[in-house]
């Protein structure tokens, strides 16, 4: 606690220099522990803070401790209710949100939720604590009216709900504070390991200087129809620009925009075209395989035989996300199922509104359900795969809500699985993560207007950015 608050106290003496007057506003919990020990170091340090809290003699263990002490070194702490705050917000320069912590899984009532509420009315700068107040730190939507921070000091990790959205948005910039938390004291998979850029590079080294293209890894890609070529033909760019040395497509229509570098095969009509193109493809042609983006649903059945007889590690997404596909999908290893929320809804049989409050849970769910990793698609894109791994992207750009962004990352996937890797999971992550990147990087150029294909084109920019050999 001490290491907490004086981290805390740190964070505002460098977010806010010329800040005077903070309000410390604490809670009876350890949170409000922090807090006491925040507003004491900013008091010794010359500052003048203000400390309203919920229950000034309701504290407990340490956080009674943590009061004990500021009252010797702060002079003005007083009871915190809806009109002593409004009233000290008058005079205050930042506020410390150190009500409620991790602990909290139920909406704000009373008291505190009228604070809350007022808090957000506040135009000031807030450092929240470890956790906005209002916020689960264990899922993806907060049960209810929460503070909505300009910068938080997590405690010796990182808690799901700072990178998974929207609760994300409710933390701003935020930073991990060590406060001396012993290796081993919390378990592993409790801690999302998020990743970064250095990750991804590690993960998607650069091509031997000497390779040729089925080195670089050969992605065949069995999408489109006549309505939806345009999928297809996103789904082959992102392959393309992912790095693959060959794409073939297998297809019942192809978009008159068509990169040459394709290799396409048009299907003929009937039943059994598309099985009978697969069960024909030189396997040189397929070291990785991508199933579904914008294929026709009346070809599913025919994805079958391939999934229960192809070791070549496989993409399922859109259409090929069905049901129907599930046993003969799972009876092998290296496939990868790339919902967004209400197709991971769907397949798991429950509510939308359940997958966007536990993204986590329901990754873990579904790839145990189907024996496959799954990459769950949001701002903030949860992967999980069968052995209960769990790696979160939360790199993007709004303006990546538009149609076939999903279809270049299906690609995309594919030519990551597609060259030589150790370890699946890390290089699905880092192809989620530059998908991420890229769409960044487009929107710079058209902010929310990007398109599917300028995301596509901004691939290579970003992942030269990435840095190491790139």
């Amino acid at each position: 606690m001490e290491a907490a608050g004086r981290s805390v106290a740190a964070a505002v003496r460098s977010g806010w220099p010329r800040a005077k007057r903070p309000l410390v506003l604490c809670g009876a919990g350890n949170n409000g522990g922090d807090g006491y020990v925040a507003a004491r170091h900013l008091a010794s340090g010359g500052l003048r803070p203000v400390v309203l809290a919920l229950r000034p003699d309701g504290s407990r263990g340490d956080a009674a401790e943590g009061a004990r002490l500021a009252w010797r070194d702060v002079a003005d702490i007083g009871t915190l209710d809806e009109d002593t705050l409004a009233s000290a917000l008058r005079d205050a320069d930042v506020v410390v949100d150190a009500l409620f912590g991790t602990g909290l899984d139920r909406p704000l009532e009373g008291d505190p939720e009228r604070v809350v509420a007022r808090l957000t009315e506040w135009t000031g700068p807030v450092l929240a604590v470890d956790v906005p107040s209002g916020v689960d730190a264990d899922r993806a939507v907060p049960p209810g009216r929460h503070v909505r921070a300009d910068r938080t000091v997590q405690l010796a990790y990182a808690c799901h709900a700072s990178v998974l959205s929207p609760a994300r948005f409710a933390f701003g910039s935020w930073t991990v504070a060590d406060i001396g938390m012993p290796a081993g004291a919390l378990p592993e998979r409790e801690r999302p390991e998020l990743i970064d850029d250095a990750a991804a590079a590690r993960a998607w080294p650069a091509h031997d200087p000497a390779a040729h293209k089925y080195d670089a890894g050969t992605v065949l890609i069995a999408a489109g129809s006549a309505r939806w070529s345009g999928a297809a033909e996103l789904a082959c760019r992102g392959a393309h620009r992912g790095g693959a040395g060959l794409v073939t497509l297998l297809t019942d229509a192809v978009h008159p925009g068509r990169w040459p570098e394709t290799i396409a095969l048009v299907l003929g009509e009937g039943v059994g075209a598309l099985s009978r193109a697969l069960a024909a493809t030189d396997p040189r042609h397929a070291a990785a395989r991508v199933f579904g983006p914008g294929l026709d649903e009346s070809r599913i059945p025919e994805l079958v035989y391939a999934l229960e007889h192809g070791d070549a590690p496989t993409v399922l997404d859109a259409s090929a996300l069905d049901e129907e596909l599930r046993e003969s999908s799972s009876r092998r290893p290296g496939r990868w199922l790339t919902p967004h929320h209400g197709e991971a809804a769907r397949l798991l049989r429950t509510g939308s509104d359940e997958v966007h409050a536990d993204p986590i849970g329901s990754a873990r769910r579904l790839a145990e359900a189907w024996s496959s990793g799954v990459v769950l698609k949001s701002a903030g894109a949860v992967l999980a795969d069968p052995d209960g791994r769990v790696r979160i992207v939360a790199a993007g750009h709004p303006g990546m809500a538009s149609g076939g962004t999903g279809d270049v990352l299906a690609g995309l996937l594919g030519a990551a699985l597609a060259s030589p890797h150790d370890d699946a999971l890390a290089r699905v992550a880092a192809a989620v993560h530059l998908h991420a990147r890229a769409g960044e990087r487009a929107a710079r150029r058209h902010g929310a207007a990007l398109l599917a294909s300028d995301l596509a084109d901004a691939i290579p920019g970003a992942r030269k950015a990435l840095g190491g050999a790139w």
